[in-house]
């Protein structure tokens, strides 16, 4: 990742957004390429960082925090759909 400043904005003090507290997340600006956003330090496409923005806001209205995907329960008789018809 290159070290221009971080346009995202998802930790915003003044609001109180906490969208990255881990700060993995960084959207730049580049003037020959447009933005530019990297997970990790890792270059990811555009589009996959405004779907995972998008996933972190839901998740943390949600109350279930915004770098956190929560936890699945539920194996049992009745609790997967299946695509297809069990036969008996």
């Amino acid at each position: 990742m290159s070290n221009k400043k971080d346009i995202g904005n998802l930790n915003n003090k003044e609001f109180g957004v906490h969208l990255d507290p881990k700060e993995d997340m960084c959207l730049t600006e580049d003037s020959d390429k447009g933005q530019q956003a990297y997970y990790k330090g890792t270059k990811m496409k555009y589009l996959d960082y405004i779907g995972e923005v998008g996933s972190r806001i839901k998740r943390n209205k949600n109350g279930v925090g915004a770098d956190n995907v929560g936890i699945f329960f539920g194996f049992g008789k009745g609790t997967l759909k299946k695509p297809y018809k069990e036969i008996n």
